[in-house]
């Protein structure tokens, strides 16, 4: 027998869960002057324009091997992906299936091995308001019990 259990809030979480696996997400303003590009910690008070190239970064842990993962990152209702094109991609030792779509970017890995690992992405900023993003979460597709999810986020663009 099993038991699954679906809880709904209006709450974001504060901070991040793990167990097995572990995922961080942090955003970055990405700020050109000439052919540099500064990356600035989005937080609370960080400003957001209109048009701005925000790059999404995110930690994925793993603490044992896993096969058929899937890691999800909801975006924010104000943003729009970069690159639209889903595909698979090897990098870091790993292979795996990044998909895009209008709800969010999910990574799909069909052999995880242990160890920690980072993925970025870019969205640029097309609406302005307040936007709050939902957590990333990682799951284990066929052993759904071992899952962790990041902290929530709210982000504010304003007008240009």
């Amino acid at each position: 027998a099993s038991a699954t259990w679906h809880f709904s809030t209006e709450e974001l979480p504060a901070e991040s869960r793990s167990d097995l696996f572990g995922v961080e997400r942090r955003y970055f303003r990405r700020v050109k002057s000439g052919s540099e590009v500064t990356l600035v910690p989005i937080t609370g008070s960080t400003p957001i324009a209109v048009g701005d190239e925000v790059e999404v970064q995110l930690s994925l842990r793993a603490k044992a091997a896993a096969e058929y993962v899937h890691l999800r990152d909801p975006r924010g209702a104000g943003f729009e992906p970069e690159s639209t094109v889903s595909r698979n991609k090897w990098d870091l030792g790993i292979a795996w299936y990044e998909e895009v779509r209008d709800s969010g970017t999910n990574f799909f890995f069909e052999q995880l091995p242990v160890g920690e690992y980072a993925f970025k992405y870019r969205l640029r900023a097309n609406m302005a308001g307040t936007f709050r993003v939902g957590p990333a979460t990682v799951q284990s597709m066929y052993a759904p019990e071992f899952n962790a999810y990041s902290a929530g986020a709210v982000l504010k663009v304003g007008g240009e």
